[in-house]
């Protein structure tokens, strides 16, 4: 057995542990430098798929926060970690509520101005990143963070906060007292709304999916690749996001809880520019005609011609493989795609079988799609998400 058996089962550990989409749009996304990726998060283009040592990192900085805490008021600092009427973390919100975060507390009787009220922001940072911090400090170094301090500092209408970054190589820890800027939280808080009413993603950050940023990121699939994105409510064109963070559905006319929205429903019709491997180039009621942009050939996501796709089975099937089950849809008339699982969804089936399909007119086109099936079976079962 591997002497590092338990370290992979501690990562294992931790990708067992669901990864959910956030209801909101978080303000420690805001100062992303790509919006579609602010606007594919808050759209749950993609459910959240970190490796197990990435988890292990986020929980780490979690864990920092209550000894930073502790240190505080260790030297004699007053830290509400929690709001005092609720009981619960700080939270702030706006643009009906579809935008907004959680504070890591709020503190008074720090060295540097021991009269004055700030909010806390608790970051680590490996070596070298911490280094870019000391030198440059926040607004340079880490734009992101800076963001969201302006953000909370904003919203709690409090104008400063006290960064905390730890060097988790050394143990260092810096300090940095940041001064509310109203111009800028204003102009984040105008940008957030307006990812907010986009019924379509914004520009990519980059048209070249080779980009080293765009390569980095967890949305190239659905950006630049060859996957739809996933069914969710969120990911339809029927779905608005309304009042009091509620999000309605206008093709049933009903407001959608999260259980709802992450469900989805079999009339869901997907945004089309969530379709990255297409283009839409025609429609009707509650569908939408795509031509296939490698292969020139159409196929429909809803109740249109045929060969059509549910937005499930696209979110499951590559885009690369949509020319060859259509085809296998136009014979199996029944057929449809579904989520890849570990076992082989597709048993081996011998050629002579698919011979003996019976059909209506075995004709030339009907062998030849026959044919194209067979293949396409063995690409299909070595496709996995």
């Amino acid at each position: 057995m591997s002497q590092h058996t338990t370290s992979a089962a501690i990562v294992k550990w931790y990708e067992s542990k669901p990864q959910e989409h956030r209801p909101h749009m978080g303000a420690s996304l805001i100062g992303h430098d790509c919006e579609r990726y602010i606007w594919n998060t808050w759209r749950w283009a993609l459910k959240p798929s970190f490796p197990g040592r990435i988890l292990r990192l986020f929980s780490s900085g979690v864990r920092e926060e209550p000894r930073l805490i502790e240190e505080l008021r260790g030297i004699g600092a007053t830290v509400w970690e929690t709001d005092p009427d609720t009981g619960a973390q700080w939270r702030v919100s706006a643009c009906n509520g579809h935008f907004g975060g959680s504070l890591d507390g709020v503190a008074q009787g720090v060295p540097e101005a021991p009269k004055t009220p700030c909010v806390l922001e608790f970051k680590t940072h490996n070596d070298k990143s911490y280094t870019a911090l000391v030198a440059k400090k926040v607004k340079e170094a880490k734009p992101q963070h800076y963001d969201q301090m302006q953000v909370y500092m904003g919203l709690m209408e409090i104008d400063r906060a006290l960064y905390m970054g730890v060097n988790k190589n050394t143990d260092d820890v810096y300090t940095e007292w940041v001064h509310f800027d109203e111009d800028r939280f204003k102009q984040l808080l105008l940008k957030a709304q307006r990812l907010i009413d986009m019924t379509e993603p914004p520009q990519r950050l980059s048209e070249d999916p080779a980009h080293w940023q765009c390569k980095m990121c967890n949305f190239h699939p659905v950006c630049h690749g060859d996957k739809a994105a996933e069914a969710n409510c969120r990911t339809c064109c029927h779905a608005t996001p309304a009042t009091k963070a509620e999000w309605k559905c206008e093709a049933k006319g009903v407001t959608l809880n999260d259980a709802m929205q992450k469900a989805g429903c079999s009339q869901h019709l997907m945004i089309p520019a969530l379709v990255p491997y297409a283009t839409p180039t025609d429609g009707g009621d509650n569908y939408v005609i795509y031509t296939h942009k490698a292969s020139g050939k159409q196929f429909s996501n809803g109740p249109g011609p045929e060969p059509r796709f549910s937005s499930r089975e696209l979110e499951h099937c590559p885009g690369s493989l949509i020319e060859d089950v259509g085809a296998m849809k136009e014979v199996f008339t029944t057929a449809k795609v579904v989520k890849p699982t570990a076992v082989d969804p597709w048993p081996d089936m011998p050629s002579d079988d698919l011979d003996a399909i019976p059909t209506k007119r075995d004709t030339q086109a009907v062998r030849e799609k026959k044919t194209r099936i067979s293949k396409s079976l063995d690409t299909l079962r070595s496709f996995q998400p």
